[in-house]
Parts: structure tokens; C-alpha cells; sequence
């Protein structure tokens, strides 16, 4: 008996490597064509981009924001709202990457994305309605459709015992 235990055991933990390595590696719906870490990136918050455009001029940033997707409009907002009630001056234009495929822009397009790409403020967008763009764009990624405040909390932990 003890034999089969030790057995099941191993399993088991082999399956719990094999669930957890395989969500580790899951890539993110969206656009990455160089999948691994981003290198000498500055992260930043879209705030920092609008008050400070200077201190990141010609930097290559990471920032989280809300995306849209369309004609003559391709922008990251600081919040939807923005995007919303037409506030562009708190959004970025994002100049999409030609290589960026329809479902990629899809899964991505109205939704809260990271993004990576080269911070200028010299350029505005179309008609200079943004507040600056991203350029050479190398990863824009879904980050969350849901609040956090409307996600299911997770269960408790086990009271101590004693």
C-alpha cells in the first residue's frame, strides 16, 4: 500500500507541475510577435506620458490603458470613460503595427491592454487631437475587461488549526 501512495503521490505533483508550467508559458490574447520579457522598457503610467512628455521622449514605455480600435482613431485612453465621452487629450494614438492581424486587433480593441512602443510627444495623432503616440509598437495585450470590484472574491483561507 504504502508503494501505491508514494506512486499517486508523485502523480500528483507532476500534474500540479504540468497545470501550473503550462499557465505560466499561456501566452495573452493580443499582439507579441517577440514573446519573452520586454527588455530595457520603462514602465509608466499614461498620466506620466500627458503631464511629463518630455521625460519620455524617444523612450520605449509600458503602460496600461484602454484601447480602441478604428478609423482615424487608433488611441490608448486612460480610461474608458475617456474613450467614452470623446476626452482624447487623455489618450495616446497608437500607431497599430502593420504586422498586427484583424483577430489579434479584435481581441484587443475596446478592452484594457498593456502596451510597449517608443513614447513620442512631437506627433499627435490624426488631426493632433492625442496627447503624444506610440511608435513601433512591439506588444499590445489584453489586461482585464472586468473591475476587480466585480470579480468573484476567492475563497477564505482554512481557518488555523491549533
Amino acid at each position: 500500500m504504502p508503494c501505491h501512495r508514494r506512486i499517486l503521490n508523485v502523480l500528483i505533483v507532476i500534474g500540479m507541475f504540468g497545470i501550473l508550467s503550462s499557465k505560466s508559458t499561456a501566452q495573452l490574447k493580443g499582439y507579441s510577435p517577440n514573446a519573452g520579457p520586454d527588455d530595457a522598457v520603462e514602465d509608466v503610467s499614461i498620466v506620466q506620458l500627458i503631464a511629463q512628455p518630455e521625460k519620455f521622449e524617444g523612450k520605449r514605455v509600458r503602460f496600461i490603458g484602454f484601447l480602441r480600435i478604428e478609423f482615424e482613431g487608433n488611441a490608448i485612453y486612460l480610461h474608458r470613460e475617456d474613450f467614452d465621452h470623446d476626452i482624447t487629450r487623455n489618450g495616446v494614438w497608437v500607431d497599430i503595427p502593420t504586422d498586427m492581424t484583424k483577430q489579434q486587433q479584435h481581441e484587443v480593441n475596446m478592452r484594457y491592454v498593456i502596451c510597449v512602443g517608443v513614447f513620442t510627444a512631437k506627433w499627435h495623432g490624426h488631426m493632433g487631437m492625442f496627447s503624444g503616440e506610440i511608435r513601433n509598437v512591439r506588444r499590445v495585450e489584453f489586461w482585464s475587461d472586468q473591475p476587480r470590484s466585480t470579480r468573484p472574491l476567492p475563497p477564505p483561507p482554512p481557518a488555523p488549526s491549533r
